[in-house]
């Protein structure tokens, strides 16, 4: 049976919940307002596709090497780690008529998509950019000169043994940020460059107004999230909302590049043009909707108390115990699942298919199909899941259901029967999900406790600061990422003839390793403090501090 708390906790706009779970004229937002704020985010999906796209423009279409793509990409992490916390105080301390965040949305939102567009209209071009009808020629030649037969063998002594490998060389793992800026810097000044210098420094440019852009509403924006529903599950539903508007907008990246080299386009840039037009005609719309038809919350406070300076507030939330453990949860989960991750895919092409890349890869395709697909079922379950045992237990369940099926990849990953592989995200994609979307309804918590010993609300720093901790600690996954994959043994020039040792290793290490390292997380939720009961404490207090602040500045004219 639901508990009177739960029922309220989906309250109309108005309608205070018991025990002090919203304070007068903070009311959660209706289900329509939280479907604009939603959709809000359709600009950022579309348009944060840029990033994922410039390894295929540079590298492919424009046959750069990849180590300018790392210059680019490490100065853009850095100058984005920089770019969060001052966004985030800035928005915090604004003091407009429209809000703190919602001008800054719209400003930045319309911007970013705006720039897109302007970024492939006057690209610069070269005689050197490789055609999309040429693609499609070397694609065909490629295919009529695949051999059909294979010479018969005679007998056994014809059997050739098969060669001897090549000397085993030692394995590069990737460069981190400033290994990659001094790569790409060498490459960047050599005098045979010229064209490729050119469009490094027109995308560099780019990159860093494009980031711009993006900072200057995506903080806002997450910060918002925060205050529509201040309400113990209301925040829980927000992020559903947003995470399944999220997912929907995500599937269209693995069809912008097929789309981009379709033949009726002169080149990729050509493509990626046409679609920047249609993201922003798809972005800006839902953008100025969103700002029009949202409400912030805490505005008339932010009005009256001004926060702390910069360096004072970074360190205000870095030294929250609370945010600290939801860092961690993030940083944890992310790290066990990312450094292990890469191994399924060698795993299904040198172990299950024997070397086979097209069918290796096509089943990891379905598998991750199959496994957005489950996320996206699986959203509104988590948030009944929040609200019938409350954020740290959803959580707990979550993390024990990812974990097993972790445990699983050693007997669903078998050559004997691949495709038994695609029952793998039902575990693995439903625990992901309830991981990254009550993460953040548990940060949006930890800004009530925080007002309520410094007095401000500063949800923008909040998320400012773990995306500056969350990019500077991620540069080094990719490293830690190779470097266990050259202690499992595996050798790419042995292709399909990996030691059993090595195989054996790669096993254990996608499943048993992950498996554990995940309940280790568990840590973190050990007696956890802030629940419902807390919260609802924590928020009556936050009535009478409001109030008596709103007295106190009456009086003070």
């Amino acid at each position: 049976m639901t508990s009177d708390t739960e029922k309220n906790s989906s309250n109309v706009p108005g309608t205070p919940i018991p025990g002090g779970d919203t304070t007068a004229g903070e009311e959660d937002a209706s289900l329509k307002e939280i479907l604009y704020y939603a959709f809000g985010n359709v600009e950022a999906g579309l348009a944060n596709q840029f990033y994922y796209l410039l390894n295929t423009l540079m590298i492919v279409a424009l046959g750069m090497s990849p180590v300018l793509l790392g210059l680019i990409l490490s100065i853009k992490t850095i100058w984005d780690g920089i770019a969060d916390p001052v966004m985030a105080q800035i928005s915090d301390n604004a003091r407009t008529r429209w809000g703190r965040r919602r001008p800054f949305i719209l400003v930045g939102g319309v911007s970013r998509s705006l720039l897109l567009v302007g970024i492939f209209a006057f690209f610069p071009q070269d005689p050197s950019i490789k055609s999309n009808s040429r693609f499609a020629a070397e694609q065909n030649a490629t295919t009529e000169s695949v051999p059909t037969a294979v010479p018969a063998k005679t007998s056994d002594s014809s059997i050739e043994k098969p060669a001897i490998p090549a000397p085993r060389e030692s394995k590069a793992v990737k460069p981190g940020v400033f290994e990659s800026i001094k790569q790409g810097y060498s490459e960047f000044i050599s005098a045979d460059n010229a064209y490729h210098k050119k469009v490094t420094l027109y995308i560099l440019i780019s990159c860093l107004l494009f980031t711009t852009f993006g900072t200057v509403a995506n903080v806002p924006y997450y910060a918002l999230g925060i205050e529509l529903c201040p309400s113990y599950d209301g925040r829980t539903r927000v992020v559903t909302y947003r995470s399944i508007v999220d997912k929907a907008t995500n599937l269209v990246g693995p069809w912008i590049l097929p789309f981009c080299f379709l033949p009726i386009f002169l080149n990729v840039i050509d493509g990626l043009f046409w679609y920047s037009v249609s993201a922003m005609a798809a972005g800006i719309p839902t953008t100025v909707l969103m700002v029009m038809k949202t409400r912030e919350r805490f505005a008339s406070n932010a009005r009256q108390v001004k926060g702390p300076g910069l360096l004072l507030s970074i360190w205000l939330t870095a030294k929250n115990i609370h945010f600290l453990k939801i860092l961690f949860l993030y940083q944890f989960i992310g790290y066990t699942n990312g450094i292990f991750a890469q191994i399924m895919l060698f795993l299904t092409i040198y172990w299950v298919f024997a070397g086979d890349a097209l069918a290796g890869t096509t089943l990891v395709g379905y598998t991750s199909t199959v496994g957005t697909l489950l996320a996206f079922l699986a959203l509104p379950l988590v948030n009944i899941a929040c609200r019938r045992f409350q954020k740290h237990r959803a959580l707990r369940y979550g993390i024990i259901w990812m974990s097993i099926g972790t445990a699983l990849n050693w007997f669903l990953v078998d050559p004997a029967h691949p495709y038994w592989q695609l029952a793998l995200p039902f575990f693995f994609a439903i625990g992901i999900s309830s991981v990254y979307t009550i993460l953040p309804t548990m940060m949006a918590d930890v800004t009530d406790i925080d007002e309520l010993r410094n007095g401000t609300r500063r949800e923008g720093m909040f998320g400012a600061v773990m995306g500056f901790l969350m990019k500077l600690t991620g540069s080094f996954q990719p490293v830690i990422a190779g470097a266990m994959l050259v202690f499992s043994g595996f050798d790419v020039t042995l292709g399909a003839n990996q030691t059993p040792e090595a195989i054996l290793r790669m096993r254990v290490m996608f499943s048993v390793v992950p498996a554990g390292l995940l309940l280790l997380a568990l840590v973190a939720l050990w007696r956890y403090p802030l629940t419902r009961e807390y919260m609802e404490e924590v928020k009556g207090k936050l009535r009478i501090d409001r109030a008596t602040r709103d007295a106190e500045s009456v009086m003070n004219g």
